[in-house]
């Protein structure tokens, strides 16, 4: 069983304070492993993985799409500007995702993508090919009702406690 904060103590044990105050990102192993899942013509080219790992990487909230620019991309992954173009158009191609223009008083800021598109595939390909070394999440509790999930957890263990208390002897 973890606690709240055991991810992050996880992340501090595992890297350094210095690397994990940098940041770090959920990536989905079904992604990682695409290539052995889709057909040819749906594969990542190295350059298009590191690509969408990078916008993955700025994808911070759901309904939130990220939006770095092409030249941030590039600089981040060590390729240029257009090789980012590239692998961008490619990803959209082949339903990876889909990249709109983000307007800011009707003038356009930046591309968006939306992953979403993605995280479809990645659906499928889990209904597909099944894993066969699962791991044990937790579904997440309710954003707002936490703390009174947390109080009805605290009062069913003292119930139990009480009760099995009385069954003893």
């Amino acid at each position: 069983m973890t606690t709240e904060g055991q991810p992050m103590q996880d992340m501090l044990s595992k890297w350094g304070r210095e690397v994990a105050e940098r940041g770090f990102t959920q990536v989905p192993n079904y992604l990682l492993q695409i290539n052995m899942f889709v057909h040819d013509d749906h594969k990542l080219s190295p350059t298009e993985m590191v690509v969408l790992l990078h916008l993955v990487a700025s994808w911070w909230k759901k309904n939130e799409m990220p939006f770095p620019a092409m030249n941030t991309i590039a600089d981040r992954a060590g390729i240029s500007e257009r090789q980012v173009q590239r692998s961008i158009k490619a990803l959209e191609q082949k339903g990876y995702l889909t990249k709109t223009k983000k307007k800011i008083k009707g003038v356009i800021a930046s591309n968006v993508y939306d992953l979403s598109p993605l995280v479809k595939v990645l659906e499928e390909v889990a209904k597909h090919f099944i894993n066969k070394h699962p791991r044990q999440i937790k579904a997440p509790e309710n954003v707002g009702s936490s703390a009174e999930q947390k109080r009805k957890t605290r009062s069913k263990a003292r119930q139990k406690s009480d009760d099995s208390e009385s069954s003893i002897g």
